[in-house]
């Protein structure tokens, strides 16, 4: 496997995973790249449930295994109600979808409710489905740390790095470079997500 297909067309998402696959020589693929385009309603209850609806979705119309990822926010002090969760893009008095921009505004002001400086986490849900059906999951988390004065720099479909601090540079996400992000998304999701994909691929989901 030379070339992995994920469920999504965001150009953030493919850059991440896409430096996270490097060292094995896999070139990640968006669902756009190959000029497929579908509506996949985003109404599951867990991160998982809503992954797994995605990478069954695009198996099918694409014919080939694809990885879909899905996260949920979860942020300290907040109770379970309160929670951001799988509907981080959803924002009190907007319809749909937020924007980067109104997603950014939302969840500074949210921190700064919270003192200004809160820990947090992503809970990344991964799965790997064929158009048969076969399917590989995992889920786990991956600690942050947020702060209600965003940078000025942000990245178009991961607008909240613009609030996030690398805690061993103390630097915003949203401000490094492309080599510096590529060494943060290797050292803070690479490990796990390399893990998954390698077990996946020893699996029959490649071999369709």
């Amino acid at each position: 496997m030379d070339e992995l297909i994920i469920g999504t067309s965001n150009a953030a998402k493919k850059k991440a995973i896409g430096s996270v696959l490097a060292p094995l020589g896999i070139t990640v693929k968006g669902t756009d790249d190959l000029a497929v385009s579908l509506h996949i309603p985003e109404d599951g209850a867990t991160a998982q449930e809503n992954a797994r609806k995605k990478a069954f979705a695009y198996a099918r119309a694409i014919g080939r295994p694809v990885l879909s990822i899905d996260n949920a926010l979860y942020l300290q002090g907040l109770c379970d109600e309160e929670q951001p969760g799988v509907h981080t893009r959803r924002v009190p008095g907007k319809a749909g979808r937020a924007t980067d921009e109104e997603l950014l505004a939302f969840y500074s002001i949210r921190v700064k409710e919270l003192g200004g400086r809160v820990s947090g986490h992503w809970e990344y849900a991964l799965c790997m489905a064929d158009p048969d059906g076969q399917v590989t999951e995992k889920v786990f988390l991956s600690p942050r740390l947020f702060v209600s004065e965003p940078t000025a720099t942000m990245l178009p479909g991961y607008p909240l790095e613009s609030i996030q601090i690398d805690p061993a540079s103390g630097r915003y996400i949203a401000e490094m470079t492309d080599e510096e992000q590529a060494a943060f998304w290797q050292r803070e999701i690479g490990g796990q997500i390399v893990e998954f994909v390698q077990e996946a691929w020893k699996g029959d989901i490649w071999n369709h």
